[in-house]
């Protein structure tokens, strides 16, 4: 058996996806449901209090296009024990506890650099956007249950002849410190729309190789029991735009599965990285 669900980005992200399942789960459980699975409280207007909606209409509006060409998604499962031996070698001075996150998404980074740097046969600047739920980085009374959209853009870039792991992550890390410097007392609804601008200029540019990545991880999709038991394995459909990237658990809660979208060119040459599959799988079962 098989549940779908889709969901508008107007109405709310995947921390408010996930809260949504789950509530919809605990319903459906009913008076077979014990004591302790309740149905969360939930608050739409929190997150509009503290970003008030803009003046759309008497002010420029900020874009984010994502190209939508002929593209190919596979599928990358990487292990816990992979992911380890991933944190060593990414591990450096400036990071030294790297997240799973982080190391999976630099070495996929790397690869669709290098898998695209050959195709084009130039060194062409590469951008990585991270999308990140920042309920917790906000700097705002926010709580767990505040429903909406709630995200914020880390751009990444990189212009090397030669990109390692230790460096990608490190420009990671140093997008996070750099908003905790640029914004110590939180951010606003104008904050928002300049930073969404921003990424949208950045992406739209010419010459540059630009990935989207969204992570999905420690959302509780697997926590979801409609009453035949928690899910053997939680996806999403495969995706029109291409550079596009989304992390989700694995169901060990330890793993990272990786959706991959690019250029049929880019990803014949990525499906063969010797690196990328010695860390994980290739379009494995899922149950």
């Amino acid at each position: 058996m098989a549940i779908g669900v889709n969901i508008s980005h107007k109405v709310g992200d995947a921390f408010t996806f996930s809260k949504f399942i789950n509530s919809w789960a605990a319903v459906s459980l009913g008076s077979s449901a014990s004591d302790h699975i309740a149905v969360p409280a939930v608050e739409f207007g929190v997150v509009a209090s503290v970003c008030p909606p803009l003046d759309f209409f008497n002010s420029r509006q900020p874009i984010v296009e994502f190209a939508i060409e002929k593209s190919v998604t596979e599928r990358f499962v990487f292990e816990a024990s992979k992911i380890d031996d991933l944190k060593s070698k990414a591990a450096s001075s400036a990071v030294p506890n790297p997240t799973r996150v982080e190391v999976v998404s630099a070495l996929i980074w790397k690869c669709a650099t290098e898998a695209s740097r050959s195709n084009s046969g130039s060194v062409r600047p590469s951008v990585w956007c991270q999308v990140v739920n920042m309920r917790k980085r906000s700097g705002q009374p926010l709580t767990e249950d505040s429903l909406g959209n709630f995200v914020w853009f880390f751009a990444s870039m990189t212009m090397e002849s030669e990109v390692d792991l230790q460096s990608l992550v490190a420009n990671f890390r140093k997008g996070i410190e750099e908003f905790k410097e640029k914004y110590p007392n939180g951010v606003g609804s104008q904050d928002v729309c300049q930073t969404i601008q921003e990424s949208g200029n950045l992406m739209t540019k010419d010459g540059i190789d630009n990935y989207s990545c969204s992570s999905w991880c420690r959302f509780p999709f697997y926590e979801a029991n409609f009453g035949w038991g928690k899910p053997s394995w939680v996806s999403i459909r495969t995706m029109s735009a291409k550079n596009t990237i989304q992390l989700t658990d694995t169901r060990d809660g330890k793993g990272i599965e990786v959706s991959l979208a690019l250029k049929e060119e880019d990803m014949a040459i990525i499906t063969s990285n010797k690196e990328l599959l010695e860390h994980a799988f290739l379009n494995p079962a899922a149950v």
